[in-house]
C-alpha cells in the first residue's frame, strides 16, 4: 500500500513537472514572440570596476585591515600566554596553575568576543557603505531598463540562472552610466 502511495506520489510529481515545462515554453515562445527583451547585470562586477565601487571597496579594505591586525595582536598575545603556561606549568603549585588557566579562558573568551565584534562591525561598515551605492546603481539599472524597454532584468550570479547569452549582459553599460553620474555629481 505504501509503494502504491509513493508511487502514485511519483507519477503526480512528475506530471506536475511536465505540465510546467510545457507551460513555461509557451509562455517563452510567446514571449519571444513579442520581441520582449531580458538583460543580466553582474553586480559583483560593477562593485569591482566602477570608480565609486574601487573606492568603496578600498575604504572596507582599510577598515578589515586594521581589525584584523588588532585581532592578530590578541591573538599573539593569547598564543604567547598559552605556551609560557604550559613551560612554567609543571612548576607551578596546583593553586596558580588553576588561576593562570582561569586567566588564560577568559582571555580566550574575551579574544572570541572581540572577533565576533570585529566581524559585525564589518558587516555593519559594509552595509552603510554599500546601501547607497545600491541604491543608486538601482535607479540607473531602472534608467537603462527604460529606455531600452527591457521587460526583465536579473542578477547575472542568482539561483538558477545558468546560462546568459553575452550580448543580454548590460553591466559594462551600467559602469560606464554610473560612473558618468559619479563624474558629474563631483564636478558640481
Amino acid at each position: 500500500m505504501i509503494k502504491g502511495v509513493r508511487v502514485t506520489a511519483l507519477i503526480a510529481s512528475v506530471l506536475m513537472i511536465m505540465w510546467l515545462m510545457s507551460v513555461s515554453c509557451l509562455t517563452a515562445g510567446v514571449a519571444y514572440a513579442k520581441g520582449t527583451q531580458i538583460a543580466v547585470i553582474d553586480m559583483q562586477k560593477v562593485m569591482k570596476k566602477s570608480y565609486a565601487g574601487k573606492a568603496a571597496m578600498e575604504k572596507l579594505n582599510k577598515k578589515f585591515e586594521k581589525l584584523r591586525k588588532e585581532l592578530k595582536k590578541k591573538q599573539d598575545e593569547l598564543k604567547s600566554f598559552k605556551d609560557d603556561l604550559e613551560k612554567k606549568a609543571p612548576l607551578m603549585s596546583e593553586d596558580a596553575r588553576a588561576d593562570k588557566e582561569r586567566e588564560y579562558k577568559k582571555m580566550l573568551r574575551d579574544f572570541k568576543d572581540q572577533s565576533d565584534d570585529a566581524q559585525f562591525e564589518m558587516r555593519q561598515a559594509e552595509s552603510r557603505t554599500m546601501e547607497p551605492i545600491l541604491k543608486e546603481l538601482e535607479k540607473i539599472v531602472t534608467d537603462i531598463g527604460k529606455k531600452r524597454g527591457y521587460l526583465l532584468i536579473l542578477e547575472n550570479k542568482m539561483p538558477g540562472l545558468y546560462y546568459v547569452a553575452p550580448q543580454v549582459d548590460i553591466t559594462d553599460d551600467v559602469i560606464k552610466a554610473y560612473d558618468e553620474m559619479k563624474k558629474k555629481g563631483e564636478g558640481k
